[in-house]
């Protein structure tokens, strides 16, 4: 009895612990860090506002946790600000607003950012560990990749997809209708806005 009663505080310490490690991620990046990150990376494009101006600040907060917390947590703390940094760089190139817009030529640009975040979570082997991080990595590289797509290749992709989800599945590029119509969304040119306009009466962005 009493031994089941450590296993349960001890699991119950270890989801608090993961809550913790979670909110201090989240905290760092679409608070602290909103400013160079959230609201103005890729601002007013992709070339004049690269995700490298976000490293310095990124170390210096990192620095910090790692001076506060205790080593056995390191790596939990480090992995919550790693899914936090993915996510707002998601929030970026999907729900970015008007004053964001993005073109296939956009993607390899994204994806060396994106590499430049990875590499910076492993520290050359001073991090987490590389299998981990391309592991958290890979749910935002794909995202990317369907940035590389023309206009045309994407809206057929969408209108493929809406009768795929329909039996449970996915669209030959392997993405949900919602992610292939953030995409579009975010390009600025008259293909894609005719065509949000006439499926979705979604009116041409400000952008």
């Amino acid at each position: 009895m009493q031994k089941d009663t450590f296993d349960g505080s001890r699991k119950d310490i270890n989801a608090a612990i993961d809550r913790i490690c979670e909110y201090t991620g989240t905290k760092v990046i679409f608070w602290d860090l909103r400013e160079p990150f959230i609201d103005n990376l890729y601002k007013p494009n992709v070339t004049h506002s690269r995700l490298e101006a976000i490293v310095e600040p990124l170390d210096m907060v990192l620095n910090q946790l790692c001076d506060i917390i205790v080593e056995p947590l390191r790596d939990r703390i480090v992995t919550g600000l790693l899914q936090a940094a993915l996510d707002g760089l998601l929030r970026v190139i999907l729900d970015g607003g008007p004053s964001r817009v993005f073109f296939p030529s956009d993607a390899k640009l994204l994806e060396e950012d994106l590499e430049v975040l990875k590499e910076f979570f492993i520290s050359g082997g001073d991090g987490l560990p590389r299998g981990v991080v391309e592991n958290q990595v890979a749910r935002v590289r794909h995202k990317i990749k369907l940035h590389s797509y023309e206009t045309r290749e994407l809206i057929e992709d969408l209108k493929s997809a809406s009768g795929s989800e329909m039996q449970g599945g996915r669209s030959n590029l392997g993405a949900d209708t919602n992610t292939l119509l953030r995409i579009l969304c975010h390009r600025s040119d008259s293909e894609a806005s005719h065509f949000l306009k006439k499926q979705f009466k979604i009116p041409r962005s400000a952008a």
